[in-house]
């Protein structure tokens, strides 16, 4: 995670910067990752095309900052309020976590998990949510590495199904989207929940 800026002109920079990523994630969400170009960017976000480079190489940079530096949040497996939870209790809080982040980064999740996202990108965010299943299932469970595998891949899918769910349906609420995936993840309890066999 980055240092807060401590100096007024740092913490100035920091702003814009900060303009600059929240105006590609608009961009992205209404154009896709494809299309975004510098111009478009700094249009939206009403600053100079030149300054831009004060703030990013280029175009690839300022991706990886508005796709990928927040998207680290999604789904962390070591928050303090999972630590001692059972696998199920476990699985709601992350799960909720996950689509409160749909719901309030909705420009970004478009950018990885949306129509106009690209292959690498749609690609890289299901790897990171494979992982973060991944951990969790390491932290929680005694499965051998064989079952970590192909369960967190299944897991995965299913979750970045209800990740595109959410994004298409933005009237469906966080307890909803929560319980609806619950009902998928309960009857797995058993396979969790049980140590490998000898």
């Amino acid at each position: 995670m980055n240092q807060q800026p401590s100096s007024r002109s740092e913490r100035r920079r920091h702003r814009r910067r900060q303009l600059l990523i929240d105006a590609a994630r608009q961009v992205i969400a209404n154009k896709g990752v494809a299309s975004l170009t510098i111009s478009d960017v700094t249009e939206t976000a009403d600053v100079a095309v030149g300054s831009f480079y004060t703030y990013f190489a280029d175009k690839n940079e300022l991706i990886e900052a508005a796709v990928w530096e927040d998207l680290q949040r999604l789904g962390d497996p070591n928050l303090p309020e999972l630590q001692g939870q059972p696998p199920l209790n476990r699985a709601q809080i992350m799960l909720e976590q996950t689509y409160r982040f749909v719901e309030k980064h909705r420009h970004l999740m478009q950018a990885v998990f949306g129509p106009g996202s690209t292959p690498d990108h749609f690609h890289r965010g299901l790897s990171l949510v494979e992982a973060r299943v991944a951990i969790g299932l390491r932290l929680q469970t005694q499965l051998p590495d064989e079952a970590i595998s192909w369960l967190s891949a299944l897991l995965a899918g299913m979750l970045v199904g209800g990740i595109r769910y959410a994004l298409t349906h933005p009237e469906t609420t966080v307890p909803e989207m929560t319980a609806r995936t619950m009902r998928l993840i309960t009857p797995l309890q058993t396979l969790i929940g049980t140590p490998p066999a000898p």
